[in-house]
């Protein structure tokens, strides 16, 4: 009875070490996530609004100084023509319509140049740069945004689509994370008054600003998105459309019909999974409205 008795408090002992030592883990892997992303939140839009600083100056036709202490008036054709960044070098992002700059991509790519494009939806926590491995579409499932390991991986796409979005469906990949990171928001949106309010996607690459209108969320079938469904033919892109109302979990999944996409449009979707249905995919989807302003 003894050795029964210590047996079982070994077995006590080692589970409470291994819970210990896995949630130390999960915490640790969580924080530095984190602070990983928010570190390169403040140098994407620290530099953006140094940039739009630097404009709104040119625009006035401010006096500036080149590195000799020469003045020289900027005028503010000067400024769009060239694209003014706050570190004084050219073709640093493209203005909106607004007069703001983007997110500094060209800033993030110094820290890792797979760093194509940022997202943003309003209403969630995504608010995160997006990844393109070159070779390995799996890598930022286990990476952060510079590379390092992590469990919370980073957005990514995969090397089938554009780094200028530009493709018909450009889709984006994130972790349904416990801590409700990454991707975990977009669950947010298989509530319809929350779908309603919330129907943004901003996407910034290093050269355009993209605001897209949500259409679209739904739990989708365990299709392979990008390779099921060929881009470049007419009858794929119509297919895609409409596996949205077909191929779903009706009672999980919303198909707003105030927006009639067709396949001369341009979607992006934002793909992550469920953790109840391990063989579906929960999707946002929305039709590309504006660029740098303008209406498309």
């Amino acid at each position: 009875m003894n050795n029964v008795r210590k047996f079982l408090l070994s077995l006590l002992v080692i589970t409470l070490a291994v819970s210990a030592g896995v949630g130390s883990y999960l915490y640790t892997d969580s924080r530095n996530s984190s602070e990983e992303m928010n570190e390169l939140s403040v140098v994407a839009h620290s530099n953006a609004e140094n940039d739009s600083a630097t404009v709104a100056k040119a625009s006035t036709g401010t006096v500036t100084k080149t590195s000799s202490g020469t003045a020289n008036n900027v005028s503010a054709e000067t400024a769009t023509n060239n694209n003014v960044a706050g570190n004084g070098t050219t073709g640093a992002a493209t203005t909106t319509q607004s007069g703001k700059l983007p997110v500094d991509i060209q800033a993030l790519q110094k820290a890792n140049p797979d760093i194509v494009a940022w997202v943003t939806v309003p209403g969630t926590v995504i608010d995160y740069p997006i990844c393109q491995h070159p070779t390995d579409d799996s890598y930022y499932l286990k990476h952060g945004p510079e590379g390092m390991k992590s469990s919370h991986g980073c957005p990514f796409i995969e090397v089938c689509d554009s780094k200028t979005f530009q493709d018909y469906n450009t889709v984006v990949y994130g972790h349904n994370m416990n801590d409700g990171s990454m991707f975990a928001g977009l669950h947010k949106f298989e509530n319809k008054k929350f779908l309603d309010e919330h129907r943004e996607i901003t996407v910034t690459t290093a050269d355009h600003v993209m605001t897209y209108k949500i259409f679209a969320a739904v739990m989708y079938s365990d299709k392979y998105i990008p390779y099921y469904f060929d881009d470049t033919k007419k009858a794929d892109r119509t297919a895609f459309i409409k596996s949205l109302s077909t191929d779903i979990v009706k009672k999980r999944s919303i198909v707003l019909s105030d927006e009639k996409v067709t396949d001369a449009n341009k979607v992006i979707t934002l793909s992550t999974c469920d953790k109840k249905l391990r063989d579906k995919r929960f999707i946002v989807v929305g039709v590309l409205k504006q660029i740098d302003g303008a209406d498309v």
